[in-house]
């Protein structure tokens, strides 16, 4: 195993326990891979802290009055950096623990299809897996080298929150930073090249969050096309952007670009191993194997037919199909139901397909739609953004994609994953009982919708 991430330390746990011999091969200092060391538990840290900060401001409607929250920057990034050493320090515990499994520390380059070289030692093995995960890809964009600027993992680590922020991207890691500053106290502006932000998802949940957003006091500027990056009059870093308006400028003490990431595999050698890629992805097929069937790949590296996805319970995912694979126990990635979330607030919940995937790919389609505004709990709870948008086939009523948008949408949307698994119907769906007052009975409300658009059931005889 090439990479002592969550895919790679999945994969070599589950090669382990069927009896193999494993090396796990990691080039980094510390073991965690990008969620436990730059991504999903140190944003999320800070995120948590962002969250209570506002809470603390919108206190008042709760029949709760404070002082305005004082943000100790400092203590939140101490507070984060302790959580990481210790889930990183647990990872390394359980990966040294794993038997039948050799920590071996060096960056890997293949020789040929069946050696690999670390240091100076050659290693030869009838398996190999690539588990290198993605690194943060900065475009040539003009001028944004000179002028100066961070990047997700640098965010992370400032010694101090600036004035103001110029957020470059819409996507997820764009957006969850955007809030996160925002709340902290930050003025920021979001730059987006597409019509609307979270442009992969549903364009009814990038347009409705980006409307909360706004309400909240973030510029979102769409449908821009970057010319040049320079020095406002007053030192300011500054964007200029041409957008259907006409030509704009934006600027900001800092900038953070997050537009996406690449592949980690420069330097691999995976040509000499007879594994084809596309612009670095690893391509594979549903056993995570690749061009060369004794290879395989899994988590952020790969793409694009089986990625890449980009998040860690899909690792995970793929690294246990590829130690079950290796061991000789046939399993198959399902792409078909893979969640996704994004921690902003209201959080976002996707399983699925989009409405226009959708129509896309089937004949018939029927949509159903519910707000959280009137929802019960939601307004107990004074957090009644968002809504709740499904998809289905419109002559079975199979659920094809359900799409979250609200207070705790990442942990709502399991119900939708577990159904979709099974391939249940609307109708089936909205028969499921639901506890009151929940979240979660805004589920039924859709569903309910959809199973009354389906054809009824020929009778009998």
């Amino acid at each position: 195993m090439i990479g002592g991430g969550s895919a790679g330390y999945h994969a070599a746990s589950t090669a382990s326990s069927a009896g193999l011999r494993v090396g796990l091969i990691e080039s980094a200092e510390r073991f965690g891979g990008l969620c436990i060391l730059r991504g999903c538990m140190p944003t999320k840290t800070l995120l948590r802290s962002a969250e209570i900060a506002q809470l603390v401001r919108e206190s008042d409607e709760l029949g709760i009055h404070s002082s305005s929250p004082r943000v100790d920057w400092p203590a939140v990034r101490r507070r984060k950096d302790e959580l990481v050493e210790e889930f990183a320090s647990y990872r390394r515990v359980s990966a040294e623990k794993l038997a039948n499994v050799e920590i071996i520390r060096g960056r890997a380059e293949f020789l040929g299809p069946d050696s690999i070289k670390v240091g100076a030692e050659v290693l030869s093995a009838p398996k190999f897996a690539v588990t290198t995960g993605s690194e943060i890809a900065i475009p040539p964009l003009p001028g944004l080298a000179e002028v100066g600027y961070i990047d997700s993992d640098a965010a992370q680590t400032l010694d101090r929150l600036p004035e103001s922020l110029l957020v470059i991207g819409g996507g997820a890691v764009a957006l969850e930073f955007a809030q996160l500053f925002l709340r902290l106290g930050v003025a920021v502006t979001v730059v987006q090249r597409s019509a609307h932000v979270l442009s992969g998802m549903d364009s009814a949940i990038g347009i409705a969050l980006a409307g909360y957003l706004e309400r909240e006091g973030m510029t979102i500027v769409t449908e821009t096309s970057i010319s040049r990056f320079d020095r406002a009059p007053d030192g300011r870093k500054q964007v200029t952007v041409d957008t259907p308006s006409g030509e704009r400028k934006f600027a900001a003490e800092e900038i953070l670009v997050a537009l996406g990431r690449r592949p980690a595999t420069r330097g691999l050698g995976l040509d000499r191993a007879g594994v084809d890629t596309d612009r670095g992805w690893i391509l594979v097929n549903t056993r995570m194997q690749t061009s060369n069937p004794d290879i395989y790949a899994a988590g952020d590296c790969i793409g694009p037919e089986v990625g890449p996805l980009q998040v860690v319970h899909t690792a995970v995912q793929q690294g246990q199909i590829i130690g079950n694979n290796v061991a000789g126990k046939t399993q198959d990635f399902d792409l078909r139901v893979v969640p996704q979330a994004v921690f902003t607030d209201p959080s976002v919940g996707v399983v699925g397909l989009s409405e226009q995937e959708a129509r896309a790919r089937h004949s018939s389609v029927i949509v159903a739609q519910e707000t959280f505004e009137d929802q019960g709990k939601a307004l107990t709870m004074g957090q009644n953004k968002g809504l709740v948008k499904m998809v289905a086939d419109g002559v079975t009523g199979e659920l094809l994609g359900v799409h979250v948008l609200g207070p705790e949408a990442a942990d709502l949307i399991h119900e939708a994953v577990v159904a979709m698994h099974y391939r249940a119907t609307a109708d089936e769906f909205a028969r499921i009982p639901h506890l009151h007052p929940t979240l979660a009975e805004i589920m039924v409300d859709p569903a309910e919708e959809l199973a009354a658009m389906l054809p009824l059931p020929a009778a009998a005889g």
